[in-house]
């Protein structure tokens, strides 16, 4: 029987989740229940169970929290999360983390069953995923180099390379899925924890590919191709090669069949180039634009996680050259970026939370004035695209408040109404600019969020007696 655990702060879900699904059908059984994020974890390190469903916010240690420290302490457990409708945002960040699944609040027995019903099947093919080939010894020889041993191996193992029959390297990433084509000839070999390698030879590697690709949900792992070798010598390019394609799940947030893109101009030296320019002059509006701007690319997969390893750790270097105090946290490799966000979108969001105080000098001393935690995320989402589209009524969407007692609110806890106090953030944004760069006073407006040049030009003259151009000329 695989072992479950229950965390939720509302013990009548419990009770009512612990009684009403038929756990045994699915072959599980209830280890433990905990009413907090603190005694989840603690439930978790005792048991080390296969399965947890928890919710997403909790006293002590929230869903997302126990989550990424679960995964730590039982790196084998699955996890799941129960939501409401207004943390649906958090589930879905959540499936960053790695879950298998969600369920909304208020749920159907039926749709934690059938959750149960994929897990089971999905535990069951990760624990019969002891190779019939141990090509362990095959796959340390390609690693060393050896280009002769490394011949001498695929020999024996029934697999030469030569013109006639070049090989190509798959890597999948997550649990290797099975049943697969034993009929077609492979070596198959486990790379780490989480992901495993075959060499095939190469007019047989679609064949092979299909029965991997369907034996299960595509969502659940991710599949790098490299390319064709005819040529011992290059068996081990191609084989870190589909490495990298195979962390295409990271880029893209989709599971799926990735390959290697041939070599081509990077775009990550620019955006670089523009991080390093941005953490020089403090300028957060043009730290976030740019991160902003990595986003699509990575979802369309034209950046790789090779390109995600830089720009993380380039960011934590220029933090160290800026003599930043907090201590900036380096990544040894793409499991580590992988193991510790799981898609980009999370480092990204990452990476500019952790410039917030290097960046602005503003936001946490405001934040240090508000005591509604309501409040708290709204000015810190202002600041972060005050130079986007930004109104009452989107941010009222957007936190679930209605726009009357957001702007009340907002007054009594800022000082200033909203209107005010985005104008306010983008005329201090439009000095900055006016001072250190060479953009005319419309790019600067738009650059800022106004779409109106003489708007533009009249509330900063409102605001700092003079017109963007005196300004200027004045500096």
């Amino acid at each position: 029987m695989y072992k479950a655990v229950i965390v939720d702060d509302e013990r009548w879900i419990v009770e009512g989740i612990k009684a009403g699904v038929r756990w045994e059908k699915y072959g599980f059984q209830v280890a433990g229940v905990a009413e907090n994020g603190k005694k989840g974890l603690e439930l978790i390190e005792k048991l080390r169970p296969d399965f947890v469903l928890t919710d997403i916010k909790m006293p002590l240690v929230n869903g997302l929290e126990l989550i990424k420290r679960g995964k730590e302490i039982s790196p084998g457990t699955v996890f799941a999360v129960l939501s409401g409708h207004a943390e649906f945002a958090y589930a879905q960040k959540a499936l960053n983390y790695g879950t298998f699944g969600y369920c909304l609040k208020p749920f159907e027995i039926d749709e934690i069953e059938s959750m149960l019903a994929k897990l089971s099947q999905s535990l069951k093919q990760r624990n019969d995923l002891e190779p019939e080939r141990d090509a362990q010894e095959l796959y340390e020889v390609l690693c060393s180099g050896n280009e002769q041993l490394l011949a001498e191996k695929l020999t024996s193992a029934g697999m030469p390379v030569s013109a006639a029959l070049p090989v190509t390297s798959i890597v999948v990433q997550g649990y290797l899925p099975a049943p697969y084509r034993e009929d077609i000839q492979h070596i198959r070999f486990r790379m780490n924890k989480r992901r495993s390698g075959l060499l095939v030879y190469s007019h047989l590697a679609e064949s092979l590919l299909s029965s991997l690709y369907l034996s299960g949900n595509a969502t659940e792992y991710s599949i790098g191709i490299g390319p064709s070798s005819a040529d011992p010598a290059g068996l081990e390019a191609s084989l870190e090669a589909a490495s990298v394609a195979s962390y295409g799940c990271f880029s893209t947030g989709k599971g799926g069949v990735y390959r290697s893109m041939a070599p081509k101009e990077s775009k990550v030296d620019d955006l670089l180039s523009e991080l390093a320019g941005a953490l020089a002059q403090k300028d957060r509006m043009r730290f976030v634009s740019v991160m902003e701007s990595c986003r699509p690319l990575f979802r369309s997969n034209a950046l790789t996680i090779k390109d995600a390893y830089l720009i993380f750790n380039t960011v934590m270097f220029l933090f160290t050259r800026e003599g930043v105090k907090e201590r900036a946290k380096f990544l040894e490799g793409y499991d580590q970026l992988f193991y510790d966000y799981g898609q980009s979108d999370a480092m990204i969001d990452y990476l500019v939370k952790h410039t917030l105080h290097h960046l602005s000098d503003e936001l946490p001393s405001r934040l240090a004035g508000v005591t509604h935690i309501r409040i708290k995320e709204v000015l810190t989402y202002i600041h972060h695209h005050f130079n986007q589209e930004i109104s009452i009524q989107s941010l009222s969407e957007k936190f679930y408040l209605s726009p009357t007692y957001l702007s009340q609110l907002f007054k009594k806890e800022v000082g200033e109404n909203f209107v005010e106090y985005l104008s306010r953030l983008r005329i201090q944004y439009a000095c900055k600019l006016l001072a250190e760069t060479d953009m005319t006073v419309s790019q600067i407006g738009e650059k800022c969020g106004f779409n109106d040049y003489f708007y533009f030009t009249r509330i900063f003259k409102r605001l700092n007696g003079m017109t963007p151009t005196q300004y200027r000329e004045a500096r």
